[in-house]
């Protein structure tokens, strides 16, 4: 893909109506505020575009989502945020006979996942779901194995590996805790977050648009930009969070263009 010049991306964004954003690392990293974020979103506001906040972060409810980005003075209500563990209910209730679930989460999403009408922890599941379950334990990993290694489908709420809690420090995600139940069983799940296409039916049904009235800015190449790359969605890398910008030399996934943080765009409206 080719990056667009100032001019194209001008025109671009005269038919856009929403963005799609990420959280960590465009709007805040971690535990530090981005001064700029309230005047940005202030921007969009003024502009009248919509945005919906979007994570692949599946060890929050939205109650905690929301309250996380009141901490840094942004106040969104509960329709503005879609996680990775929202999609996944939303792909669950698409299929058949998905009531019926063992699930693997942190307990306030486990109150998410029972208050939209499933069993997390039912006899006979039909189904293994991984969220970012913080409480992860010896036991839950054996359940889990067992089950799928029966034939049980296995499907988790994403796919990034590690999550990074400041820069050059990580935790194990999803990614890495799925690995473990796929070298039990050589059962791999299916991913549902960025940058896959449960998603972005997510975000486009949740902002009633069509992919060419949104964008999305974020700043990872393999989840936020290729979920654009995929999808044919005008896409932004901010450059405050994972990505280098020497990285682009190397990647497969190439935004349509790069800011260095989320308040430029508003050069460009």
């Amino acid at each position: 893909m080719i990056m667009l010049d100032e001019k194209q991306i001008r025109n671009k964004l005269k038919n856009i109506e929403a963005f799609v954003l990420d959280q960590d690392g465009t709007l805040y990293l971690e535990y530090k505020s981005f001064p700029w974020t309230p005047e940005f979103l202030s921007g969009l506001d003024k502009k009248g575009i919509r945005y919906l906040f979007l994570s692949n972060n599946s060890s929050k409810s939205r109650n905690e989502h929301i309250k996380k980005l009141s901490e840094f003075g942004i106040n969104a209500k509960p329709e503005e945020i879609l996680s990775s563990s929202e999609s996944t209910i939303e792909y669950l209730k698409s299929l058949k006979n998905s009531k019926d679930i063992y699930l693997l989460a942190t307990p306030k999403v486990e109150h998410d996942f029972i208050e939209a009408g499933f069993n997390i922890d039912a006899q006979n599941p039909n189904y293994v779901v991984l969220a970012y379950d913080l409480t992860f334990t010896f036991n839950k990993l054996d359940k889990a194995a067992r089950l799928v290694r029966n034939g049980i489908p296995f499907i988790a709420t994403h796919e990034d590996n590690n999550w990074m809690i400041a820069p050059n420090d990580h935790m194990p995600d999803v990614g890495a805790l799925a690995a473990a139940i796929t070298a039990s069983t050589k059962v791999k799940p299916k991913f549902i977050g960025k940058p896959n296409i449960e998603t972005v039916n997510s975000f486009l049904k949740r902002l009633n648009v069509s992919k060419d009235k949104v964008a999305i800015m974020g700043d990872r190449l393999n989840t936020d930009i290729r979920m654009g790359n995929d999808n044919n969605i005008l896409t932004f890398l901010v450059l405050s969070g994972k990505t280098k910008i020497e990285e682009l030399k190397t990647s497969p996934y190439q935004p349509s263009f790069v800011l260095e943080k989320s308040i430029d765009i508003l050069n460009y409206l």
